[in-house]
């Protein structure tokens, strides 16, 4: 029996492309927790904070926990911490002199608060095309606790300039453009992982649903995994299910057909 489960924001919980969930995606989520199975996103947006957490206005208020910044910070409904893993302080630092250098625009994250580095018309077209709000302009302080870097940039930048500079550090990404950097020890599998630990719910009775190579980790966390119908090769190989897409209802088709509801 399914006791928990794990659904990816961007393109899985919300579309990319409506910037909105399918229909019947609420009244999934209702009857699930309403039947007693516990709901969290698994995300790389940092939910408390209004810059990104606004897209869960969009859904029904229902979820027991959030594992997010790729697992770097979660948290319980009620806001107790469950892990809190920020990024290696040399890490930090070095990324930081290189996007100065590089003049390469990137969001980060403190325990509860966003900001970005600078706004040019990369971050303008890629924040408008999938809705996302651009936030306050604020220099990163290296020495403060930073659980979370999003950079603006090519795959062949991350090789050049980013990847040699992370000693402690790996980088994930979800869309064309954008690199997450997650701590060594982090990631959505280390999230799941201390939020199943902390309800005292096994593997076998957990689900991820997810759309991008960054919920592959999550994936091995849990028995039960789903991909959606728009999900990349890479994920849909690792699935035991293929949903819809996010815009086809894929939430609701993939709660039925593991008789969640």
């Amino acid at each position: 029996m399914i006791r928990a489960i794990f659904l990816d924001i961007d393109g899985t919980l919300v579309s990319t492309v409506t910037h909105r969930a399918a229909p019947r995606t609420a009244e999934a989520l209702l009857k699930a927790s309403a039947a007693g199975v516990l709901l969290f996103t698994a995300t790389g947006r940092h939910t408390r904070v209004p810059e990104e957490g606004y897209i869960l206005d969009r859904l029904p208020d229902c979820f027991d926990g959030h594992v997010a910044l790729t697992g770097q910070y979660c948290y319980l409904r009620d806001g107790t911490p469950v892990l809190q893993r920020p990024l290696d302080p040399g890490d930090v630092k070095r990324v930081k002199e290189m996007t100065d250098e590089q003049q390469i625009a990137y969001t980060y994250t403190y325990e509860d608060q966003l900001y970005i580095s600078r706004v040019n018309d990369r971050v303008r077209r890629h924040n408008a095309s999938i809705g996302l709000p651009i936030p306050g302009q604020r220099e990163m302080d290296p020495s403060r606790n930073v659980y979370g870097i999003t950079l603006y940039m090519s795959a062949e930048e991350e090789e050049q300039y980013l990847k040699p500079l992370l000693h402690r550090s790996s980088t994930v990404s979800w869309i064309r453009g954008i690199v997450d950097i997650c701590s060594e020890n982090a990631g959505k599998k280390a999230g799941v992982e201390a939020v199943l630990a902390h309800f005292g719910i096994s593997p076998e009775e957990a689900l991820a649903i997810g759309d991008s190579d960054n919920d592959l980790s999550m994936f091995e966390a849990v028995r039960w995994r789903a991909a959606m119908g728009n999900s990349t090769p890479a994920l849909r190989a690792a699935a035991d299910y293929i949903t819809e897409t996010c815009e086809a209802d894929g939430i609701y088709q993939a709660f039925a057909h593991y008789g969640i509801i």
